[in-house]
């Protein structure tokens, strides 16, 4: 049975597809609004980014504090910078309100453009100086996010298969390759002691003896003197002892 490669290659890609999903991402993948303006340099009105450079992709996970439409285009205040009108607001083309609301959770994903000698989100170079819309999206539907919600996904299927199997197995033992182990082999019974032949002289004193022929007594038919026979079976030539008569007893 496969159940056993399958509960534990399935807990592992749940795990990992979890901790992809709530930690790595958010934490090491990403960073927060605020990690984002801290490490931005200004000088005059260029500004530099000190972690990013041009071409790189950003990628900004927090929680709207505040959103409103200015002119056509949506700013978005983020929780962990702020919502005062002195705080950095994102810029987004586009009316975004039946989109997002306060509280949601969303990512944010840009380029870093070259602005004149500084560095800047890919879009405020431009006339719109803002991010297209496309590059706000809710939490949990990035490709990233998507991906590790795959591993979950596939991980709580695996499990789910191979809880099945081990179920419908019954429990039979497996040895370490999972392969059920043949039940064990019912000793054979001892063959029954052979009892030895019985030796030809007590075989032929179990079968049944021959009548012993009892002596008889004739009379001699020349002088009718009595004469015993020992064997009266056997033919036999006697002489009578009294009148020396022969004779043939048969």
């Amino acid at each position: 049975m496969v159940a056993r490669p399958l509960l534990v290659g399935g807990a592992l890609l749940l795990v990992l597809g979890l901790l992809g999903e709530f930690l790595i991402f958010p934490g090491m993948l990403a960073s927060d609004g605020g990690e984002f303006v801290a490490q931005i340099s200004s000088s005059g009105d260029i500004e530099t980014f000190n972690d990013y450079d041009v071409g790189d992709s950003v990628t900004i996970v927090d929680t709207i504090a505040r959103i409103q439409l200015d002119e056509g285009q949506t700013r978005v205040w983020l929780a962990s910078i702020g919502a005062a009108d002195t705080d950095i607001a994102f810029r987004f083309n586009g009316d975004l309100l039946a989109d997002f609301g306060p509280d949601d959770k969303i990512v944010i994903i840009f380029e870093v453009a070259q602005l004149g000698s500084g560095e800047t989100p890919a879009g405020y170079e431009t006339s719109a100086e803002a991010l297209p819309a496309d590059a706000i999206a809710p939490r949990y539907s990035s490709t990233t996010e998507l991906a590790f919600a795959g591993l979950v996904a596939l991980g709580l299927g695996f499990v789910a298969f191979g809880g099945f199997n081990s179920w419908r197995g019954g429990g039979a033992p497996e040895d370490d390759w999972d392969a059920p182990v043949a039940p064990a082999a019912v000793p054979m019974a001892a063959p029954p002691a052979m009892t030895p032949a019985a030796p030809a002289m007590a075989a032929a004193a179990v079968t049944a003896a021959a009548p012993v022929a009892q002596p008889v007594t004739i009379q001699c038919p020349a002088c009718q003197a009595g004469l015993q026979i020992n064997d009266p079976t056997r033919p036999l030539n006697i002489t009578c002892p009294a009148c020396q008569a022969g004779m043939v007893v048969r």
